[in-house]
Protein backbone atom coordinates (compact mmCIF):
# COMPACT_ATOMS: atom_id res chain seq x y z
CA UNK A 1 0.00 0.00 0.00
CA UNK A 2 2.84 2.42 0.84
CA UNK A 3 4.40 1.92 -2.60
CA UNK A 4 1.11 2.85 -4.27
CA UNK A 5 0.78 6.08 -2.31
CA UNK A 6 4.37 7.15 -2.86
CA UNK A 7 4.66 6.17 -6.54
CA UNK A 8 5.38 9.07 -8.87
CA UNK A 9 4.27 9.21 -12.49
CA UNK A 10 5.64 11.42 -15.23
CA UNK A 11 4.66 12.50 -18.71
CA UNK A 12 7.31 13.23 -21.33
CA UNK A 13 6.57 16.30 -23.43
CA UNK A 14 8.28 18.05 -26.32
CA UNK A 15 6.80 21.52 -26.74
CA UNK A 16 8.38 21.77 -30.19
CA UNK A 17 6.68 18.63 -31.51
CA UNK A 18 2.98 17.75 -31.67
CA UNK A 19 3.60 14.40 -33.40
CA UNK A 20 3.17 11.26 -31.26
CA UNK A 21 3.63 7.53 -31.86
CA UNK A 22 -0.14 7.17 -32.44
CA UNK A 23 0.23 9.17 -35.66
CA UNK A 24 2.18 6.38 -37.41
CA UNK A 25 1.00 3.01 -38.68
CA UNK A 26 2.44 0.13 -36.68
CA UNK A 27 3.79 -1.78 -39.69
CA UNK A 28 6.22 0.94 -40.73
CA UNK A 29 6.58 2.87 -37.49
CA UNK A 30 8.14 6.31 -37.17
CA UNK A 31 9.44 7.60 -40.48
CA UNK A 32 9.39 10.60 -42.78
CA UNK A 33 10.60 14.22 -42.63
CA UNK A 34 9.80 14.53 -38.91
CA UNK A 35 12.86 12.39 -38.15
CA UNK A 36 15.07 15.13 -39.58
CA UNK A 37 14.00 17.46 -36.77
CA UNK A 38 13.39 15.05 -33.89
CA UNK A 39 15.04 11.77 -32.94
CA UNK A 40 13.03 8.54 -33.13
CA UNK A 41 13.21 7.93 -29.38
CA UNK A 42 11.85 11.37 -28.53
CA UNK A 43 8.96 10.98 -30.99
CA UNK A 44 8.19 7.53 -29.58
CA UNK A 45 7.93 8.75 -25.98
CA UNK A 46 6.28 12.13 -26.61
CA UNK A 47 3.13 12.59 -24.49
CA UNK A 48 3.53 9.11 -22.93
CA UNK A 49 3.10 8.24 -19.25
CA UNK A 50 5.65 6.34 -17.17
CA UNK A 51 6.27 5.41 -13.57
CA UNK A 52 9.29 7.44 -12.48
CA UNK A 53 11.50 4.47 -11.68
CA UNK A 54 14.48 2.84 -13.33
CA UNK A 55 13.44 0.31 -15.95
CA UNK A 56 9.93 1.77 -16.13
CA UNK A 57 10.75 5.06 -17.86
CA UNK A 58 13.04 6.02 -20.79
CA UNK A 59 16.67 6.03 -19.77
CA UNK A 60 18.14 9.48 -19.41
CA UNK A 61 21.69 10.48 -20.32
CA UNK A 62 24.07 10.63 -17.37
CA UNK A 63 26.53 13.30 -18.44
CA UNK A 64 29.96 13.17 -16.85
CA UNK A 65 31.48 16.40 -15.55
CA UNK A 66 34.28 16.24 -18.14
CA UNK A 67 31.73 15.78 -20.89
CA UNK A 68 29.76 18.79 -19.75
CA UNK A 69 32.83 21.02 -19.52
CA UNK A 70 34.36 19.89 -22.81
CA UNK A 71 31.24 20.14 -24.99
CA UNK A 72 30.27 23.81 -25.00
CA UNK A 73 28.62 23.83 -28.44
CA UNK A 74 25.71 21.59 -27.49
CA UNK A 75 23.01 22.05 -24.90
CA UNK A 76 22.60 19.39 -22.22
CA UNK A 77 19.33 17.56 -22.83
CA UNK A 78 17.28 14.89 -21.10
CA UNK A 79 17.88 12.03 -23.55
CA UNK A 80 20.65 13.45 -25.74
CA UNK A 81 22.40 16.73 -26.49
CA UNK A 82 19.98 19.45 -27.63
CA UNK A 83 16.98 17.30 -26.61
CA UNK A 84 13.70 19.26 -26.34
CA UNK A 85 11.99 16.73 -24.06
CA UNK A 86 10.96 17.56 -20.51
CA UNK A 87 9.42 15.49 -17.72
CA UNK A 88 6.36 16.75 -15.93
CA UNK A 89 4.73 15.19 -12.90
CA UNK A 90 1.23 13.82 -13.37
CA UNK A 91 -1.25 12.26 -10.92
CA UNK A 92 -1.06 8.52 -10.54
CA UNK A 93 -3.35 7.22 -13.29
CA UNK A 94 -6.57 5.47 -12.37
CA UNK A 95 -7.62 2.31 -14.14
CA UNK A 96 -10.37 4.28 -15.85
CA UNK A 97 -7.69 6.57 -17.37
CA UNK A 98 -6.16 3.72 -19.37
CA UNK A 99 -7.51 3.05 -22.86
CA UNK A 100 -6.61 -0.33 -24.33
CA UNK A 101 -6.25 -0.66 -28.10
CA UNK A 102 -6.66 -4.31 -29.09
CA UNK A 103 -6.85 -5.24 -32.79
CA UNK A 104 -9.33 -8.05 -33.48
CA UNK A 105 -6.51 -10.26 -34.75
CA UNK A 106 -4.91 -10.20 -31.29
CA UNK A 107 -8.16 -11.42 -29.73
CA UNK A 108 -8.57 -14.17 -32.33
CA UNK A 109 -5.00 -15.31 -31.68
CA UNK A 110 -5.58 -15.34 -27.91
CA UNK A 111 -8.68 -17.54 -28.17
CA UNK A 112 -7.02 -19.91 -30.64
CA UNK A 113 -3.38 -20.23 -29.61
CA UNK A 114 -3.77 -19.66 -25.84
CA UNK A 115 -7.04 -21.60 -25.45
CA UNK A 116 -5.26 -24.42 -23.61
CA UNK A 117 -3.61 -21.98 -21.21
CA UNK A 118 -6.90 -20.25 -20.47
CA UNK A 119 -8.72 -23.52 -19.79
CA UNK A 120 -5.83 -24.78 -17.63
CA UNK A 121 -6.46 -21.79 -15.35
CA UNK A 122 -10.12 -22.72 -15.03
CA UNK A 123 -11.44 -20.10 -17.46
CA UNK A 124 -13.00 -20.26 -20.91
CA UNK A 125 -11.68 -18.44 -24.01
CA UNK A 126 -14.60 -16.05 -24.39
CA UNK A 127 -15.54 -12.39 -24.02
CA UNK A 128 -16.00 -12.72 -20.26
CA UNK A 129 -12.38 -13.80 -19.90
CA UNK A 130 -11.26 -11.03 -22.27
CA UNK A 131 -12.95 -8.39 -20.10
CA UNK A 132 -11.38 -9.91 -16.99
CA UNK A 133 -8.00 -9.82 -18.74
CA UNK A 134 -8.42 -6.16 -19.66
CA UNK A 135 -9.17 -5.23 -16.07
CA UNK A 136 -6.11 -7.10 -14.80
CA UNK A 137 -3.91 -5.35 -17.39
CA UNK A 138 -5.16 -1.90 -16.39
CA UNK A 139 -4.63 -2.72 -12.72
CA UNK A 140 -1.07 -3.97 -13.20
CA UNK A 141 -0.03 -1.05 -15.39
CA UNK A 142 -1.35 1.60 -13.00
CA UNK A 143 0.43 -0.17 -10.13
CA UNK A 144 3.68 0.04 -12.12
CA UNK A 145 3.99 -3.72 -12.58
CA UNK A 146 5.72 -3.48 -15.94
CA UNK A 147 9.15 -2.97 -17.44
CA UNK A 148 10.41 -1.40 -20.67
CA UNK A 149 11.71 -4.00 -23.11
CA UNK A 150 12.85 -1.67 -25.89
CA UNK A 151 12.28 1.68 -27.56
CA UNK A 152 12.50 1.83 -31.34
CA UNK A 153 10.67 3.25 -34.36
CA UNK A 154 7.54 1.26 -33.40
CA UNK A 155 7.38 2.90 -29.97
CA UNK A 156 7.94 1.84 -26.37
CA UNK A 157 7.45 -1.91 -25.90
CA UNK A 158 6.64 -3.00 -22.36
CA UNK A 159 6.02 -6.27 -20.58
CA UNK A 160 3.18 -6.12 -18.05
CA UNK A 161 2.90 -8.55 -15.16
CA UNK A 162 -0.48 -10.21 -15.47
CA UNK A 163 -2.14 -11.73 -12.40
CA UNK A 164 -4.81 -14.34 -13.21
CA UNK A 165 -6.85 -15.91 -10.43
CA UNK A 166 -7.83 -19.48 -11.11
CA UNK A 167 -11.52 -20.27 -11.62
CA UNK A 168 -13.73 -23.31 -10.97
CA UNK A 169 -11.52 -26.32 -10.25
CA UNK A 170 -8.47 -24.00 -10.21
CA UNK A 171 -10.04 -21.64 -7.68
CA UNK A 172 -7.53 -20.55 -5.04
CA UNK A 173 -4.55 -20.64 -7.41
CA UNK A 174 -2.83 -17.57 -8.82
CA UNK A 175 -1.06 -17.53 -12.18
CA UNK A 176 1.52 -14.88 -13.01
CA UNK A 177 1.91 -14.25 -16.74
CA UNK A 178 3.40 -11.62 -19.02
CA UNK A 179 1.49 -9.48 -21.49
CA UNK A 180 3.13 -7.42 -24.26
CA UNK A 181 2.05 -3.85 -25.03
CA UNK A 182 3.15 -0.62 -26.72
CA UNK A 183 2.87 2.63 -24.74
CA UNK A 184 0.92 5.23 -26.71
CA UNK A 185 0.20 8.83 -25.78
CA UNK A 186 -1.88 10.00 -22.84
CA UNK A 187 -2.74 6.70 -21.20
CA UNK A 188 -3.27 4.53 -24.25
CA UNK A 189 -1.77 1.04 -24.54
CA UNK A 190 -1.78 -0.98 -27.76
CA UNK A 191 -1.68 -4.76 -27.54
CA UNK A 192 1.20 -6.78 -28.94
CA UNK A 193 0.44 -10.10 -27.23
CA UNK A 194 -2.38 -10.43 -24.69
CA UNK A 195 -0.81 -13.50 -23.08
CA UNK A 196 2.86 -13.86 -23.96
CA UNK A 197 4.38 -16.31 -21.49
CA UNK A 198 4.83 -17.06 -17.81
CA UNK A 199 6.25 -14.19 -15.78
CA UNK A 200 9.65 -15.69 -14.93
CA UNK A 201 7.94 -19.13 -14.86
CA UNK A 202 6.24 -18.15 -11.62
CA UNK A 203 3.08 -19.90 -10.41
CA UNK A 204 2.06 -19.27 -6.77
Amino acid sequence: MLAEWTSKWIKVIDKFNDIVIDDFDYKNGIQGPITMKHCVKCIAINQCWFLDEEGKKPEEVNYGIEEIIKDTKNKIGLYHYNCHCKKIDIPKPKESDIKLIIPQGKIDWLFKDKSGWIKAMGHEPNNDFLEYLKNQIRTSYTLGKYYIMKIDNHGVAIGIQLIINGAREKSGKTYVLSSGWMVFSNGKLKSNTLIADWWKNEVV
